[in-house]
């Protein structure tokens, strides 16, 4: 073949993968949006409330929406808080909804580029986009995790950018994307440093077996040469530079030091050792992570990957088992890694998706049926979640909700409540005891010197005494499969002003003289 016809050829198969990645972006984006579920997470409701607390009276680093006083807030996805409430205030919960499926969407068509960019392969991009979809669409909600992945997926692209080109506008792209976490989701700022480590470690490693002699390698460095592909980029050296300056990103914030403290007060604090998310995973409830680490590891030892890949998610699998919260950005940059070590396996072994592959999914045919199956697929679920309520009655107190704000002055009492609706009830302007803002009522954040999540935690010991410390003058509790429902039913101090299926109201009528404690 001549270079004008090799020329044609290349032109005419550029052509296929444009013509295949516009179908294909079409395809999962009709698929996000029934992916998505219209039911709110507790966070929700105090990132609404927060929004427009911001936008009345500014960032004062102080909390206002529970009844502890002078207790200290941080603020630590503030921006994003102003974002939901916007959206809010012109369009209601069916636009914080929708807004939710065009993050979606964004965060699938940049995980799609980004998967191109990595393996240059524009089928198994496809199909490993795919997989995410899949993979991440249960985390999809109107949290501010939903942008920080959208942001760690474009940091992957700018990384792998700058190592294929070195432009200097990606070295910008990321110093913008750390300002951007230490402003719309502080708590996941430092997995942005996290996401270098690979790259480094892989520099290190390929610079340390260069310089060996190849006489003296031994057994375990000639092991690594042909199970690793050993890149030394020194563009790493730059990328080691752009993150250390990003550390200085910390500083432009309206949340003072909180980029740098935030997680270590987290760690100190007791608050990760009962929230669900923060638990370490179950093996046998979480198959994607075995599938990952498993054909990751099968695939590395019978082809060649490259290094960073491979601790990128060793790594990413590891912090999962230790937290089901990172089981998102498992599914979100591990199958990111995996579909290149996918090509390099498949091109290891002589398979390569050539275009006849790519002739077949451009044929009108294919490219219609599959945009109708996916719509038929989508619109069935979309309809079934709109059917739903953005508010389940079973995990939130609507109904007690209302008759507290129609029979009770919430500026006078006192109300314990469970922490699974507390920002709920806050959304509706009443002072809670606690909310899913769990860190801030740990006295590392709290400036206090008692511990209010563990008061609420250890409660039902010694209610009697710590509902006099809090001067509880009510509480509000779910009533199934609790036994401090039992407790409180039986304590003739305490009498119930409301009952529903799932939630009970009491009033506090007396006063207690004995102090009982329950082990």
């Amino acid at each position: 073949m001549n270079y004008n016809n090799r020329k044609k050829v290349m032109f005419d198969e550029e052509k296929l993968k444009k013509k295949f990645s516009r179908f294909f972006l079409i395809f999962i984006s009709i698929l996000a949006i029934g992916a998505v579920k219209k039911g709110f997470q507790n966070d929700t409701f105090y990132t609404i409330k927060i929004g427009e607390l911001i936008l009345n009276n500014g960032i004062d680093m102080l909390d206002h929406f529970s009844f502890h006083t002078n207790l200290l807030y941080t603020y630590p996805h503030w921006l994003y808080d102003v974002f939901i409430y916007i959206i809010y205030k012109f369009f209601g919960f069916l636009g914080i909804y929708f807004s939710s499926i065009i993050l979606f969407i964004i965060l699938l068509m940049v995980v799609f580029k980004t998967n191109k960019r990595v393996c240059g392969n524009v089928l198994i991009s496809a199909f490993t986009t795919f997989i995410c979809l899949l993979a991440i669409s249960g985390f999809v909600t109107a949290r501010a995790q939903l942008v920080s992945f959208i942001l760690f997926a474009l940091e992957i692209y700018f990384i792998e950018s700058f190592l294929r080109n070195n432009k200097k506008k990606y070295l910008f792209g990321l110093l913008l994307i750390s300002l951007l976490l230490c402003n719309i989701h502080v708590a996941v700022w430092p997995f942005y440093f996290i996401l270098y480590l690979p790259y480094l470690a892989e520099y290190v490693i390929s610079w340390f077996i260069n310089k060996i002699n190849f006489k003296k390698k031994g057994k375990i460095v000639l092991f690594l040469e042909k199970k690793f592909i050993l890149d030394k980029n020194d563009s790493i050296k730059v990328l080691f530079l752009i993150m250390l300056v990003s550390l200085l990103t910390g500083f432009i914030t309206p949340i003072k030091d909180t980029p740098y403290t935030y997680l270590i007060k987290t760690m100190m604090g007791n608050s990760q050792s009962y929230i669900q998310e923060h638990q370490m995973i179950t093996w046998i409830n979480s198959p994607f992570t075995i599938i990952i680490a498993f054909e990751t590891i099968l695939l590395a030892l019978i082809s060649k990957i490259k290094i960073r890949d491979f601790f990128m998610i060793c790594g990413l699998v590891f912090m999962s088992v230790m937290s089901i919260r990172h089981l998102a950005l498992l599914a979100l940059i591990g199958t990111i890694c995996f579909a290149r070590v996918f090509t390099m396996f498949l091109e290891n072994f002589g398979f390569y998706v050539d275009k006849r592959l790519l002739n077949f999914f451009n044929k009108k045919v294919v490219i219609i049926s599959s945009i109708l199956l996916a719509l038929v697929g989508s619109s069935l679920l979309f309809n079934y979640h709109m059917k739903e309520d953005f508010v389940d009655d079973e995990f939130y107190p609507v109904e007690a909700t209302k008759y507290i704000k129609e029979n009770l002055n919430v500026s006078e009492i006192k109300l314990f409540n469970d922490y699974n609706f507390g920002s709920y009830l806050l959304f509706y302007d009443i002072p809670v005891f606690i909310d899913s803002r769990a860190d801030l009522y740990t006295k590392q954040f709290s400036g206090f010197d008692y511990d209010i999540f563990d008061d609420y935690r250890y409660i039902i010991r010694d209610y009697q005494e710590k509902f006099n410390f809090y001067g509880i003058t009510h509480a509000l509790i779910y009533k199934n499969n609790n036994s401090f429902y039992n407790v409180l039913k039986n304590d003739f101090n305490y009498k119930i002003l409301y009952e529903d299926e799932f939630f009970v109201l009491f009033e506090k009528i007396g006063n207690d003289n004995v102090v009982i404690t329950y082990n």
